[in-house]
């Protein structure tokens, strides 16, 4: 019996230590098979992305074929053409010169801006737009600087003046007459140092930016019939004079014009209803204006 028990025991053991064998033999090759598996995963999602990408390398190369041969060298877009508006002194030799390109090139495979930019190098051009045509021509809008006034600088102490008149826009840009051009017929600003002059640029010169402002203010106020503004003479640090039509002279600050003009067609009104011409106006003290008539 007790034989029996020992030989019975020890066939439980063999059979326990068999079943821990098959479940660590089992478990050994259920890791083997998930490693596999994850493997021909890995390998699939590698092999798809190998291949959108060469797919998308391909689109990639065949649209940039196509769309050079639907657009890039496409006859139709050849640029044949040139409008410039509107009818302006600048050349359009000059103008097409400046921009860079030529009749014959491809217009889609233009830079717009850098056209633009090109050609607004020119001094008097204030600003263009540039615009594609399709199929064949390049589009030009011009604004032509348009001076409103002639700058004669005055020279410095034994200089002599390679050029004695500029023109001179509303914004203040300074321009060289061309060559054996006839000057315009524009109100004169005088008094400015040549060194302070400085041709292709936006002057500074604050006294030269009042005459300006004071030009365009004076074609709307009420006494710019009694006042002859063909010439301004810069004095020195914010102050100009102009004459009148009879010959007498109109002294100027060069801030607060609008309440100069108030001023001085008080004393206009005041000489008309006593019969008498103004000789001389100083409006540069805050009060107390010095004024003299002729009798």
């Amino acid at each position: 019996m007790r034989l029996d028990r020992m030989f019975s025991r020890l066939g439980k053991k063999q059979r326990a230590r068999s079943r821990r064998a098959r479940h660590v033999l089992a478990a050994k090759m259920s890791a083997k098979s998930g490693a596999q598996e994850f493997s021909r995963r890995l390998g699939a999602i590698l092999l798809l992305a190998g291949s959108l990408a060469t797919a998308a390398l391909v689109t990639s190369i065949g649209m940039d074929a196509i769309l050079g041969a639907l657009l890039y060298r496409n006859q139709d877009f050849t640029l044949r053409r040139f409008v410039i508006e509107p009818t302006i002194k600048i050349g359009k030799g000059e103008l097409v010169g400046a921009s860079g390109v030529k009749i014959g090139q491809n217009l889609l495979q233009m830079s717009l801006d850098e056209i633009r930019c090109s050609i607004e190098k020119i001094p008097h051009v204030a600003s263009v737009r540039v615009e594609r045509h399709l199929p064949d021509t390049l589009f030009l809008l011009v604004e032509e600087r348009r001076p409103v006034a002639l700058l004669a600088p005055t020279p410095s102490a034994g200089m002599q003046l390679a050029q004695s008149m500029y023109y001179i826009d509303s914004r203040g840009f300074v321009l060289k007459p061309k060559p054996g051009e006839k000057l315009m017929a524009l109100p004169v600003i005088c008094g400015i140092s040549s060194d302070e002059v400085v041709e292709g640029e936006l002057t500074q010169h604050p006294d030269v930016k009042a005459a300006l402002l004071f030009l365009r203010e004076s074609l709307l106020v009420a006494v710019r019939d009694g006042l002859d503004c063909s010439k301004i003479v810069l004095e020195g640090p914010g102050r100009f004079h102009v004459t009148t039509p009879r010959g007498g002279k109109i002294r100027f600050r060069t801030t607060d014009l609008s309440e100069q003009f108030a001023r001085l067609n008080v004393i206009f009104e005041y000489a008309e209803n006593k019969g008498q011409v103004v000789q001389t106006v100083d409006l540069t003290p805050d009060r107390n204006v010095p004024v003299t008539f002729l009798n």
